[in-house]
């Protein structure tokens, strides 16, 4: 029976794969979490987390005092704990690895010859072209200079429009306004880019443009008018400073090849590529999906499917890891399927259930993978 293939990332040690890691980096982070909770069956820990404002908006009050006569009510705790606590860190990290794509897109496909990671990095090449006595107390998302031909390309970035309000979008150019606060010209040509990455709710787009607008109004000269029609293709608000607004990946790419000095197209398929390459990795959705499973099954079945695995493999003394070793990671799947006796896997197929079972097997071998590295 050929099994479909998995791409383990926190398994896999080839260091080509040193880039995509790098930039997935944060949702690697988590899924190595979700691992360490599921393989130590610590997931009740998570219901101490919960604020107190939750233990009534969320009923997690009501429901934990009929915990001891109503199994599902036990078990909601622990399953809203676990949620929040995964969408809660999914929103923060998901940002990150953009920054790290289009960071890397700057070594890669421009002539940026210094793109720091370290926000204090950003904040001196800023202090500089900008004469300022201090670092500035704000940060940019992504920073790439342009030491030949004297230009920095800032860059604020977000995922999407519709969340925030006004605060929000005004929040956009905050570090912008810092800067013309300072009345200094920059040494640098400057383009202060703001770039949203999927740009489905384009109809805030007006909102946004408006409360820039308002926002650095004190410290410009153009019209809103001015501003409105050239902020799309880019505005000149001061000496040597560029705004512009990008909404979705092509008008991304479109920009920074406009930025570019050696206009090499290559760079408006750049994100396009640099996503395909880290497309291809099973860590966080295995982890995630078999961990929501997985609370449901401790509850009701007053046993984890981890647990059963580890019976299986003691009884029949293998060692786990020599098996990742050798490769044989899907003959052990199916000759552990072959003993699995207990009605414990909620899949409706055969395959299906196998596939469970070495998907389980992939994330004992990372978490004893993860142990032996402490």
């Amino acid at each position: 029976m050929k099994l479909q293939k998995r791409n383990f990332l926190l398994l896999n040690d080839d260091g080509t794969l040193k880039i995509v890691k790098d930039i997935l980096k944060s949702p690697l982070g988590l899924a190595r979490n979700l691992i360490i909770y599921l393989n130590e069956n610590r997931f009740s820990e998570l219901k101490n987390n919960l604020d107190n404002i939750k233990q009534f908006v969320a009923g997690i009050k009501r429901a934990e005092s009929l915990k001891n006569e109503y199994r599902l009510a036990q078990f909601y705790s622990t399953m809203f704990a676990f949620h929040q606590f995964f969408n809660s860190s999914f929103r923060a990290r998901q940002g990150k690895v953009l920054e790290a794509m289009m960071q890397e897109i700057l070594k890669n496909y421009t002539t940026c010859n210094i793109v720091p990671r370290k926000v204090a990095n950003m904040q001196e090449i800023i202090k500089n072209t900008f004469s300022l006595k201090d670092k500035p107390k704000l940060d940019i998302d992504i920073l790439g200079k342009d030491e030949k031909n004297e230009k920095i390309l800032m860059i604020q970035l977000r995922s999407r429009d519709d969340t925030g309000g006004t605060t929000a979008k005004g929040s956009l150019v905050d570090f912008l306004r810092a800067l013309l606060r300072s009345k200094n010209t920059p040494k640098d040509k400057i383009m202060y880019l703001i770039a949203v990455w999927d740009e489905r709710n384009l109809q805030q787009k007006n909102s946004t443009i408006s409360k820039m607008y308002s926002s650095l109004a004190e410290n410009i000269k153009i019209k809103e008018s001015e501003f409105k029609k050239n902020i799309s293709k880019g505005a000149e608000i001061s000496k040597n400073i560029i705004l512009k607004l990008a909404y979705g990946t092509d008008e991304i790419s479109e920009s920074l090849f406009q930025w570019n000095d050696n206009k090499d197209k290559k760079i408006l398929n750049a994100i396009k590529n640099v996503t395909q390459t880290v497309e291809d990795w099973d860590d966080l959705w295995v982890s995630y999906a078999v961990s929501s499973l997985e609370i449901e099954i401790t509850e009701f079945k007053g046993q984890s499917n981890i647990e059963i695995l580890d019976k299986h493999l003691k009884k029949k003394k293998i060692d786990l890891d020599n098996f990742f070793t050798n490769k044989n990671i899907d003959k052990l799947a199916l000759q552990i399927s072959t003993l699995w006796k207990e009605d414990s896997i909620p899949l409706p197929s055969v395959s299906d259930r196998i596939l469970y079972i070495r998907d389980l097997i992939y994330l004992k071998l990372i978490y004893n993978k993860l142990n032996y590295k402490k």
